[in-house]
């Protein structure tokens, strides 16, 4: 049996007054953004890679002359562009020569390997005096050219521009030129380590819960981002970002997951409404830190020692009721509830969950008895389509109804065929007039076997919602339980997803989601849609220092348009449904992406209005997303399946830094790729069913009903929504 209905109303009776579950929900969803948002895009400045160019000589840096007109001087031009990697070859001896009373000897003393080094350094001298300083400053550039030959790649390590970025990783291990597929590697590797983390947290949280997971990458997670700041050289920071993206997926998902499950049903679509907002959030915070420290060491350090405060929630979060009671531990999941409800102000009785359940059970009860047949032995035709429709979650297993026979024998032998007559009025759902008076006929001869004191034995049907007579012997009701519920094939196979119970679901695994058609192709969809998604959302947020704009002011602006996105994608899910208010924004974002290969290079601001249009349009795509399969997957996978679909997406994402770095050829070739992605997302979004106001499902059985027969254009029932 499931306990949709059951949690949804328990949940919204802890819930119905006090603030307490709203602060566990807004530390549930700031524990999945704000972390998460620093962690994965700090290395958009971190990384970032300032102008640079070729250093010049040693013995030119004590002419004191500008960067820029050195820059001149030592590195060639392209089209006005200075080239980054390579510079003019000297030849010094000719300008030593040329400039021979201009040239001083410095003596230098150096310690290296307990050795004392003196050294001798010519450095060129020039006079303070302004009048004879021009004039010999105009013979040193013309004798600077004259020594010039052929360009070669750089000898004599590299400037840096430190106007935006005082110090960056690139900057102090120098990885430009032929080493600037480190930092792109780096990126790449921090997703790859995601693909394993998301498949082994995915598993811990559906094998022992939502709580002991959250807790557990915590404990791991902030250490490894402080330590990241102290990375002696690259390749130990590269080991230790690869650590970190195994945490990243499922610290960003099981917040997520234990809010959505925890709130009551009202709050589960401002759950990925929150946890958009507040990533956006973090994004236009952590660009706000980078500009004021411009330093990748106090910004590493500004992102990461902040969250030892997390190592409290240990006292703070609780279980989710929706996991352990797919575990059987319904007292767990009632005992979490009434905490929340105390904290609320709210008493609520022990084992008022169970009695929610009776109640609940009763109602379906009660319904299923409305539905009985006609004199003709027929249903009519629109209760029977809604019969028919109904979810197997809906379906509760039968509690008979027990009465004390105090009649004597007399009695019950002239009422025996009056019930016998109910009985048969019973069969004609299922048996034709013909059989139901050969039933009768057993029945009468069965009885006249049976001892009458037999008669008041209580029986247990487990098949059905209707009561047998309890005046009826035992083989009687025996021959009715055969004939009636035709204990064949297909009565165990609907018996079997019917009472489908929690401890057969305690072992789903990922690869149950195979085994049912309908799951298998909302999983695939939404994999696809994943990648999509993940993809041009995080490209458009790393492509930001090659829209031609200040990388803080553009990244700032891409978090903050992000803001308002959620709040008119929250807006419109809860009108529209999830479905066509996906397939509407990403379509829209990709169109924006795509206009931008319209718009000449000089205009620099209208590529990056439509950038920022594309941007606000895939936040608001992705919180519509993240809504969506946490309302399609079933409870007692949805941690795995999410977790699975998410290292599938991963891989994916693996091509975001190398589809950025297209920019070098051209600025409109990442937009084109994001547009692309953006329609295909659009038009299989539509393939997914609608879950707007429906439960949860909570077993393989109800997500496999769950959107079985739905139009492909459909829209949803203005007047249920």
């Amino acid at each position: 049996m499931t306990w949709t209905k059951e949690l949804d109303e328990a949940a919204v009776l802890a819930t119905k007054k006090g603030c307490y579950h709203v602060l566990l929900f807004y530390l549930l969803c700031g524990i999945a953004a704000i972390p998460t948002s620093f962690l994965v895009f700090s290395q958009v400045f971190t990384n970032a890679t300032p102008e640079h160019w070729c250093a010049p000589p040693t013995e030119l840096e004590g002419l004191a002359f500008p960067d820029e007109m050195l820059r001149n001087l030592t590195v060639p031009q392209e089209n006005g562009v200075h080239e980054t990697c390579r510079s003019y070859s000297l030849d010094l001896r000719a300008l030593y020569v040329d400039l021979e009373d201009y040239f001083a000897i410095k003596n230098f003393t150096e310690q290296a390997n307990g050795t004392l080094l003196f050294l001798k350094i010519k450095n060129l001298i020039l006079s303070s005096d302004p009048d004879s300083r021009y004039e010999k400053i105009q013979r040193v550039q013309d004798a600077i050219v004259a020594v010039q030959k052929e360009p070669i790649a750089c000898t004599n390590s590299w400037k840096f521009e430190t106007e935006h970025y005082k110090r960056t990783l690139v900057t102090e291990f120098l990885l430009v030129c032929n080493n600037e597929w480190l930092p792109r590697t780096s990126n790449t590797l921090f997703w790859v380590g995601s693909l394993v983390g998301n498949l082994f947290f995915g598993w811990i949280s559906d094998r022992y819960g939502r709580r002991p997971t959250i807790l557990l990458m915590i404990f791991f997670e902030v250490p490894l981002c402080i330590l990241a700041s102290f990375p002696g050289n690259y390749w130990g920071y590269i080991v230790l970002r690869i650590l970190g993206g195994l945490f990243f997926p499922a610290l960003y998902q099981q917040p997520f997951i234990l809010a959505l499950e925890l709130m009551p049903p009202a709050t589960r679509t401002h759950t990925g409404i929150v946890v958009g907002m507040l990533f956006a959030s973090g994004m236009c915070l952590l660009a706000l830190l980078a500009f004021l420290l411009r330093d990748w060491f106090y910004l590493s350090l500004a992102t990461s020692l902040p969250f030892i405060l997390l190592f409290g929630c240990y006292w703070l979060i609780p279980e989710s009721p929706r996991w352990l009671v797919g575990r059987g531990r319904v007292a767990d999941a009632e005992k979490v509830l009434r905490n929340l409800a105390k904290k609320n102000g709210i008493i609520l009785p022990h084992g008022f969950l169970i009695e929610l359940h009776k109640k609940l059970k009763d109602e379906e009860t009660e319904a299923e008895l409305s539905i009985m047949p006609t004199a003709n032995g027929q249903v009519p035709f629109q209760e029977k389509e809604d019969h028919m429709d109904r979810r197997i979650n809906n379906m509760l297993s039968f509690k008979p109804e027990y009465r004390k026979n105090s009649g004597s024998d007399i009695e019950n032998k002239e009422n025996l065929e009056s019930r016998i007559l109910e009985v048969g009025d019973l069969i004609h759902k299922s048996r034709s007039p013909r059989d139901a008076e050969c039933l009768k006929e057993e029945i009468m001869k069965l009885n006249q076997k049976d001892s009458i004191h037999d008669i008041g034995l209580q029986q247990r049907t487990t098949a059905t919602e209707y009561s047998l007579p309890n005046s009826l012997g035992r083989k009687s009701i025996q021959l009715v339980n055969r004939i009636i519920f035709k204990q064949n094939e297909d009565i165990h196979e609907k018996k079997r997803m019917d009472d489908q119970n929690s401890e057969g679901d305690c072992r789903a695994s990922p690869l149950d989601v195979f085994r049912y058609p309908n799951i298998r192709k909302k999983f695939l969809i939404l994999t696809f849609n994943w990648i999509a998604l993940g993809v041009v959302y995080n490209s458009l947020s790393y492509n930001t220092p090659n829209l031609g704009v200040d990388d803080y002011l553009a990244f700032f602006i891409g978090g903050a348009v992000e803001i308002p996105s959620y709040f008119i994608a929250w807006q419109c899910m809860e009108r529209y449904g999830r479905r066509w208010v996906l397939c509407i924004f990403i379509n829209l974002g990709g169109l924006a992406c795509l206009s931008c290969a319209l718009v000449p290079e000089a205009w620099p601001w209208v590529i990056v209005s439509l950038a920022m249009l594309g941007r606000l349009c895939a936040a608001a795509s992705f919180a519509v997303f993240y809504v969506q399969i946490g309302e399609l997957l079933p409870t007692v996978v949805r941690a795995q399946a999410m977790g699975a679909s998410s290292v599938v997406a991963g891989i994916g994402l693996l091509t975001v830094p190398y589809i950025v770095a297209l920019a070098t050829y051209s600025r409109y070739l990442p937009l084109i790729i994001m547009g692309v992605l953006s329609m295909m997302t659009g038009v299989t979004s539509l393939f997914l069913p609608e879950t707007l106001n429906q439960p949860l499902p909570q077993t393989l059985e109800d997500g496999e009903m769950f959107g079985r027969h739905f139009k492909l254009l459909s829209c949803i029932d203005s007047k249920s929504s």
